[in-house]
């Protein structure tokens, strides 16, 4: 399975997660791994992981701006 693949899959999971579903399975390294809506966070590391292997970047939303009167 290629990296491409790999994030494919991953991506595909997380937005199971992310609407709805209350489990998923995706390959990483070589096993089958369960994530869900509670290791939701260690889904999205490793697609940030994937995605770093591929050169794609990652933009991570910005905290709100303080408000200064």
């Amino acid at each position: 399975m290629t990296l491409q693949e790999k994030l494919n899959e991953a991506e595909a999971a997380y937005h199971s997660l992310q609407t709805g579903s209350m489990a998923v399975s995706v390959m990483k390294d070589g096993r089958r791994v369960d994530f869900n809506r509670a290791s939701i966070h260690q889904l999205k590391a490793y697609i940030d992981n994937l995605k770093s292997q591929l050169g794609i970047k990652t933009h991570r939303r910005l905290p709100p701006a303080g408000v200064r009167f």
